[in-house]
C-alpha cells in the first residue's frame, strides 16, 4: 500500500499546526491539508494567555503586539471599573500572525502542507484512510481532523455530536492615536447585557480588535448590541471618576464566526481518526476562547498518534480518554459556572468590583494558575450544593434565554 503521509492533518490552525510540528519533530511523516494560502486573516480576538504560552512547545513572542495588565468592566455597558494587575493578564497578537507562525515550525520540523486544498470527508479502509477533497484523495495511515467548527472531517465519521453553538461577530477598528495610546495595555468587557453575552476591545499595534458573542439562539441581537458597545466606546462613560471615549475612524472588516461548544463527554475518535481543536467542539462555554484547547488538544492528538503508529498502543482510544479527563471535565465545569453568571450576572459583576479576592480570582483563572473545578471550593463546607445550584442555574439560565429571545433588549 502507498499512502502520502504516516498522517494526514486537516486545517494549519493551533490545533493542526501543533500536532504536525510535535509529530514531525519525532521523524513521523505528516501532511497538512489547508483549503487557504497563509498567511490569512482569521476572526479572533487573540488575546494570548500564560495558560496557552505553557502549552506551545517553543517561543512565540515575536507575534506578541500588546502586553495588558488593565482591564475595565462593564455590565451593559454601566457600573463601569478597571482593575489593575501587577503581572501580565494577556497578550495581544493577530491570529494571522500567530498561526502563520505555528505552521513555520511545523514545516521547519518536516511537515509537508498543501495549500488550496479542502478537506471534504474521510473513508476508512482496511488497511489506510483517505482524506477526499475537490481536486483528488490523499491516503495516511491516521487522519485528524483540524479543521474548524464545521469540520467536514468530523461530520464524516460522525464526531459531532453533544455540541452547542455560539456565534460572535467581531470587528477590526481605527481609531485616534491618543485612544490607541491611552488603552494600548487596557481591555475592555462587558458582560451580563443579556443573557450569555459578552462583549470585548483588545489592543493591537495600530487598532483595535472589538467584538461581540453569544448563544447562537440570540444571533438577531448580536448587531443591536455591537453596535451599543461601539457607542459606548465613543460616547464615554466614567471609570473611577475618570471620562473615556474613543474615536474610531474606520471599519477594517466585521465578520462573523460560529463559536463550537462541546457540552458533554463524548467521543473524539473513530477508528483511526480523530477530531482537535474547533473540530471537535473544544471552545470554552464561558469566554469562547478556544486557542488553548486547540494548542492543548493538538499535543494530546500528536501523542495518541505516535503511540499507534510505533506499536505501543493497538488504537487510538487513549485520546479520546486524555481529552474527556484533562480537556473536559475543565470544560464541562466552565459551562455550569456559565449557568451560575447567567443567573445572577450583577452580583459576580460586583464581587469583581468590590472584593479584591474575587478579582484575584479571576485573574488566576485568566492566566491558567487556577482551574474552573476550582471554583466549587470557594463555597467552602457548602460546596456539596454546587451540583444542585448549578442545575437549578441551568432552569432558570434557559428561561432567560428564551424570554431574551422573544422580547430582546428592553
Amino acid at each position: 500500500m502507498t499512502t502520502d503521509a504516516d498522517v494526514i492533518i486537516a486545517g494549519a490552525g493551533p490545533a493542526g499546526s501543533i500536532a504536525a510540528y510535535e509529530l514531525a519533530s519525532r521523524g513521523i511523516s505528516v501532511l497538512i491539508l489547508e483549503k487557504t494560502r497563509f498567511p490569512r486573516y482569521k476572526v479572533c480576538g487573540a488575546g494570548l494567555t500564560h495558560k496557552i504560552l505553557q502549552e506551545i512547545p517553543f517561543d512565540v513572542s515575536e507575534v506578541f503586539e500588546r502586553t495588558v495588565n488593565t482591564i475595565i468592566f462593564s455590565s451593559g455597558f454601566r457600573d463601569v471599573f478597571s482593575r489593575v494587575s501587577a503581572e501580565p493578564l494577556i497578550y495581544c497578537t493577530m491570529r494571522d500572525k500567530l498561526d502563520a507562525v505555528l505552521l513555520d515550525k511545523a514545516v521547519a520540523a518536516g511537515a509537508r502542507v498543501l495549500f488550496g486544498e479542502k478537506a471534504d470527508g474521510v473513508r476508512q479502509e482496511k488497511d489506510f484512510t483517505e482524506v477526499l477533497t475537490r481536486s483528488g484523495s490523499y491516503r495516511s495511515r491516521t487522519v485528524i481532523g483540524a479543521d474548524g467548527a464545521s469540520s467536514a472531517i468530523g461530520r464524516s465519521v460522525g464526531l459531532r455530536d453533544n455540541i452547542m453553538t455560539g456565534l460572535a461577530w467581531e470587528a477590526e477598528l481605527t481609531v485616534d492615536a491618543k485612544s490607541l495610546e491611552a488603552f494600548s495595555t487596557t481591555i475592555f468587557l462587558d458582560w451580563g447585557a443579556f443573557p450569555g453575552g459578552y462583549g470585548w476591545m483588545f489592543p493591537k499595534t495600530d487598532h483595535f480588535s472589538i467584538g461581540v458573542g453569544g448563544p447562537a439562539s440570540l444571533s438577531k441581537a448580536m448587531m443591536d448590541y455591537y453596535n451599543k458597545f461601539i457607542e459606548y466606546l465613543e460616547i464615554g462613560n466614567r471609570i473611577d471618576s475618570a471620562p473615556f471615549g474613543i474615536s474610531v475612524h474606520e471599519t477594517r472588516s466585521l465578520k462573523s464566526w460560529p463559536i463550537p461548544v462541546r457540552v458533554r463527554t463524548s467521543r473524539f475518535h473513530l477508528d483511526r481518526v480523530l477530531v482537535a481543536g474547533d473540530a471537535g467542539g473544544l471552545t470554552d462555554p464561558l469566554t469562547g476562547e478556544g486557542i488553548y484547547y486547540a494548542v492543548r488538544s493538538g499535543k494530546l492528538a500528536a501523542d495518541a498518534v505516535r503511540s499507534y503508529l510505533e506499536g505501543a498502543s493497538p488504537s487510538l482510544d487513549a485520546y479520546t480518554e486524555s481529552v474527556n479527563d484533562q480537556l473536559m471535565n475543565e470544560l464541562t465545569e466552565a459551562n455550569r459556572i456559565k449557568y451560575i453568571f447567567n443567573t445572577a450576572p450583577k452580583r459576580i459583576h460586583r464581587f469583581v468590583s468590590d472584593s479584591d479576592r474575587g478579582w484575584r480570582a479571576f485573574g488566576k483563572v485568566l492566566r491558567g494558575e487556577r482551574c474552573y473545578a476550582d471554583v466549587r471550593k470557594g463555597f467552602g463546607k457548602w460546596k456539596f450544593l454546587w451540583g444542585l445550584a448549578c442545575r437549578v442555574a441551568a432552569l432558570v439560565s434557559d428561561a432567560r434565554e428564551k424570554h431574551f429571545s422573544a422580547h430582546g433588549f428592553k
